[in-house]
């Protein structure tokens, strides 16, 4: 089979294996949001006191909102991941054996930075999602019972009312979603920090209608800074992990194969998430901000730092270390067992077989 084909063939089972990147979607997308809103937000004392003002105030959706897109789009993203650092590897070690350890490190960083270009829009939307405690058809229904309007001003627009206002407004803010969202004259809902949306089209649309396309990848400097040392502390401890616990005198069964995986790829994701936490946070941060208040990765450190002290870039640490062996579990489980499907398919050779 010549090379072009197995790469087509490649890329064809890789699409269609990573859906089962939405289990890992599902299993880690409610620790993501609590680790989002400890990364952007002020009002919580911790992980625990997160999680119970969440289910308070929004029930178990709340934990879910910002998943739809993340989950329709995680075959394509996880596909592209996989698909770069598998070539990229079979590239780079040639005729070796087996690749070393910088074979590996150079194709993680390959991957890491091609998985921005659609890693951002997805990360980007599900994060304004993410923050937004406020409940859409409640605001709206509520409006409507005070003689409002279901509009919502453009985030350009959006600024802090006066104490003065949100008193005069307190018997109508009392039947909103939440009581940060306060009437102006025109009888419009105000947030100090972020639109509300009704889905992550509406989001995606009122991004790009706003601040252009640009818009979707705002954070995706941060977000480079994140996943190219991320993914070499993805990929090294995993293919040094599985070295050590595949047989080296037979090939390993599928049981085998599944429970290494897990355990690889739950290791690996929760080193990678624990080393690359500060620098996740401050891409949280700008992607969260729909007010304008960060320029930059420089400006968002500053002024993080100036009012929050350097703890901020903790915050929601061990929630996130934690999420990372689930999510990376189910993840490689998925890759492996594909990989595993390959060696059984008749003349289909992979890009793997060549180094290994």
């Amino acid at each position: 089979m010549s090379s072009d084909c197995s790469n087509f063939v490649s890329l064809f089972f890789y699409v269609t294996s990573q859906s089962s990147g939405g289990s890992s979607v599902g299993l880690s997308h409610p620790m993501d949001t609590i680790k989002v809103r400890l990364q952007t937000g002020t009002g919580y004392q911790g992980a625990m006191d997160c999680m119970l003002k969440t289910f308070q105030r929004e029930g178990l959706g709340g934990f879910y909102k910002g998943m739809a897109f993340p989950l329709a789009a995680t075959s394509v993203y996880n596909s592209l991941v996989f698909f770069v650092y598998q070539n990229f590897l079979t590239s780079l070690c040639g005729h070796k054996d087996r690749p070393d350890i910088s074979d590996i490190a150079l194709a993680s960083m390959g991957a890491g930075a091609v998985s921005v270009s659609i890693g951002t829009p997805i990360d980007l939307i599900k994060i304004k999602l993410q923050v937004q405690t406020e409940s859409y058809k409640k605001t709206v229904a509520a409006l409507q019972k005070v003689g409002g309007t279901a509009g919502f001003l453009p985030a350009e627009n959006l600024q802090m009312r006066s104490k003065s206002a949100r008193n005069i407004s307190t018997s109508s803010v009392a039947k909103l979603a939440n009581p940060e969202v306060v009437l102006t004259g025109g009888a419009m809902p105000v947030r100090p920090n972020n639109q509300l949306y009704n889905g992550p089209i509406r989001c995606a649309f009122d991004t790009v209608k706003t601040n252009g396309l640009s818009g979707l990848y705002r954070g995706a400097g941060a977000m480079l800074m994140r996943d190219i040392p991320g993914y070499v502390f993805y990929f090294v401890p995993y293919e040094i992990l599985m070295g050590a616990l595949t047989p080296k005198d037979r090939k390993a069964t599928w049981g085998e194969t599944a429970f290494h995986s897990c355990l690889a790829g739950g290791t690996a994701g929760t080193i990678s998430w624990a080393v690359t936490h500060p620098c996740d946070t401050i891409k949280s941060r700008l992607q969260a901000d729909t007010a304008g208040k960060y320029r930059g990765v420089i400006d968002c450190v500053k002024k993080s730092i100036k009012h929050e002290g350097s703890g901020v870039f903790l915050r929601g640490f061990r929630v996130n270390a934690l999420r990372g062996f689930p999510q990376s579990a189910a993840l490689f489980f998925g890759y492996e067992m594909t990989m595993k499907l390959f060696e059984n398919k008749k003349n289909t050779p992979t890009p793997v077989d060549i180094c290994y």
